[in-house]
Parts: structure tokens; sequence; C-alpha cells
């Protein structure tokens, strides 16, 4: 039996240069990500630095990344009483653009 494949949660949110504060979004949502194994690889805000290279990208979406626990333990974040109590202090104050969860390549496969 092989090692379940990490797994990135990536979300990108709308961002414009006035926007309410996410700290109370980010102080209540880390943890229950991280109660749950996940950490923060790379967190959205106003100021990131990003340089786009391919595609179309609108100016005020920002993206983050984040290492969760394997593919079928993620419902159990998303769909989960605590984040649905916290979500909120995000979608308040930002649009989100796209969040999706992929699992990395393994090229034993």
């Amino acid at each position: 039996m092989s090692n379940p494949k990490p797994v990135f949660l990536e979300a990108s949110s709308f961002m414009p240069e006035v926007h309410g504060s996410l700290d109370l979004y980010g102080m209540a949502v880390h943890p229950v990500l991280e109660k749950r194994g996940g950490s923060s690889i790379v967190v959205g805000e106003t100021a990131q630095i990003m340089d786009h290279f391919e595609g179309t990208w609108k100016d005020d979406p920002r993206f983050a990344l984040f290492g969760v626990p394997p593919m079928e333990a993620l419902p159990g974040f998303r769909y989960s009483d605590e984040y649905h109590a916290v979500k909120h202090l995000r979608t308040d104050v930002i649009l989100p653009n796209f969040t999706f969860a992929v699992e990395a390549f393994d090229p034993e496969e």
C-alpha cells in the first residue's frame, strides 16, 4: 500500500486595495486547518508580489496555497462546523475567485 499523496488546497480571492481586514479570519481558520494536519504555504494578501506568466489574471485576485491532509480527509475540514462558523469572516469581506484541491504528482505511479 502506498503512502497517501500530498494534497494542496488552492484558493484565490478578489482583494481590491481597499477591503476590510481578514485578520479575524486568519486567526480563526488557521487553527481549524492545523488541527486537521494542514499548513499554510502561501497566504494571499493585498501587497502580495506575483509574477504572472501566462493566461488571464485580473488585477485584484490574490492566491493562497495550503498543504492539507489526504484528499479523503479534506471534506472533514471543508464541511466541518468549525470551518463554517468562521468562513463568513472571509466571504463577508472579500469575494472568492476560486478554490480547489489537487493531489500532488507521484512519478513512481
